[in-house]
């Protein structure tokens, strides 16, 4: 009969003490309970304390010898001298083979604990008016999340193993690509969208970022792939004309801008119809809503994970559309880099939770207007610093035209000659090469093609 949960005790002083001995008795499995086991999972103070020296020991370079994890006691503990108790403590040790249990059940105490914890805190916050519900709800989520966190940990591989998995791929290479990006090009600099990867894609307003990510993703779509779009800029309808338009593939076909106009013939009509079928089922899910912070993002990408799951699809890509219109946390009360390094960071974390590839839409500063030659370096990218650590794949988009046509030195050949011309600039590739990609664009079809 499975014991109900308001029976358990969620207080197991016993097991914490029972695991410092086990590691006292056998400090070599000091580094591996480290990974598992964090000092705020103990419930008893003084347990918590002697695991905390212990860790400072260890990360100092120590080993746990008798002498050393005595000296950090005090003189008396609990009734005992510290040499007793510390030969009581190991007394209660386990061998390394038994400490799984242990660890699992400080875990599992822990987080039921602070699931009590938030269920108190939502209880008493939720009868004051002064409180925002939906704030409530939302440091709820976050700190549900932290908990969701150490559900599992991946236990250690090794080169072996990881030789092993690479090469049993290689007899079916489509397994080591990821989701295609719509352009032959950027397959072969890319290898597609990958999963578990963060992918940040910038320009300036004008250079294409909106067209880059419906006609991309439109494509990825149309390949099987699952998509899921946070369009924090623009809403469905818009969206859904860059598609139709884009679609069309034809240059005689109607701009996304006419079609959100009605502006359109008969026999437009008859060929978005055409286009529209062509497009039903997609495994494209919209999100339109404005202002999302990440923690509502995140959930709202597990619930379309699992609804993908529930048709027998996957969820290969998530985007954001864009960066700076994502909400950030409290934490950091203004501060646009460390916002930005938050949100980068969640997000690369996102894309490994849920086995997918995310993909940052992102503004670059003014600073690329001020200068002669405006095609767009890594300091370009607004509060850099950490985006372009957590990035795996970091590329700008330029279109010279945009600039050609404010200038009014520039020759109409010139002009008409940049028309179609889309760069994708590489500029981090964690796992390949960078450079720079021509592309083909109608900015006005919102299309996006390799280059001729």
């Amino acid at each position: 009969m499975i014991q109900p949960s308001s029976d358990i005790v969620l207080s197991e002083a016993d097991a914490e003490m029972t695991l410092l001995g086990s590691v006292f008795t056998s400090p070599d499995t000091l580094a591996a309970v480290a990974e598992e086991v964090r000092p705020e999972f103990f419930s008893d103070q003084f347990a918590r304390y002697l695991y905390e020296a212990a860790l400072r020991l260890h990360n100092e370079g120590h080993r746990l010898s008798p002498p050393a994890v005595v000296a950090c006691l005090p003189e008396m503990c609990g009734g005992l001298t510290r040499g007793e108790f510390y030969a009581r403590a190991c007394a209660q040790g386990l061998p390394p083979s038994m400490m799984g249990g242990l660890v699992h059940t400080l875990k599992d105490r822990w987080a039921r604990r602070q699931i009590m914890q938030n269920a108190d805190d939502m209880r008493q916050r939720a009868v004051l008016f002064g409180e925002d519900p939906y704030a409530i709800v939302g440091d709820v989520i976050l700190s549900l999340d932290t908990i969701n966190a150490f559900r599992a940990r991946k236990s250690a591989g090794s080169l072996d193993t990881g030789i092993a998995g690479l090469v049993a791929s290689l007899d079916e290479p489509q397994q080591l690509r990821g989701a295609t990006t719509g352009l032959m090009a950027l397959d072969k600099k890319l290898n597609g969208y990958r999963a578990g990867q963060l992918y940040v894609i910038a320009g300036r307003p004008g250079m294409g970022k909106s067209a880059f990510m419906c006609s991309s993703l439109r494509r990825t779509a149309q390949s099987g792939r699952g998509v899921a779009i946070f369009s924090l800029e623009m809403g469905e309808e818009e969206i859904a004309a860059r598609c139709l338009s884009d679609a069309l593939d034809n240059p005689r076909a109607p701009f996304f801008g006419d079609i959100l106009k009605g502006l359109v013939s008969t026999a437009d009509r008859a060929d978005l119809t055409m286009a529209s079928d062509s497009l039903a089922g997609l495994p494209m899910a919209i999100d339109a809503s404005p202002r999302l912070s990440f923690v509502e993002i995140a959930g709202r990408a597990r619930k379309a994970k699992a609804l993908f799951a529930a048709q027998g699809q996957s969820l290969d890509v998530v985007c954001i559309d864009h960066m700076g219109l994502v909400a950030p946390s409290d934490r950091y009360s203004g501060n646009k880099v460390a916002e930005a390094g938050e949100v980068s960071g969640q997000f690369r974390s996102l894309a490994k939770e849920l086995g997918c590839c995310v993909i940052l839409l992102s503004q670059l500063s003014r600073e690329v207007e001020k200068r002669d030659d405006k095609r767009p370096v890594m300091s370009d990218l607004r509060w850099s610093g950490e985006i372009e650590q957590d990035a795996h794949v970091i590329g700008f988009l330029y279109r010279e035209a945009y600039y050609l046509a404010q200038d009014p030195n520039a020759l109409p050949h010139q002009v008409q000659d940049a028309r179609f011309k889309l760069e994708f600039l590489i500029r981090k590739n964690r796992n390949g090469e960078t450079g720079d990609v021509p592309l083909w664009c109608s900015i006005g079809h919102s299309s996006i093609r390799d280059d001729a």
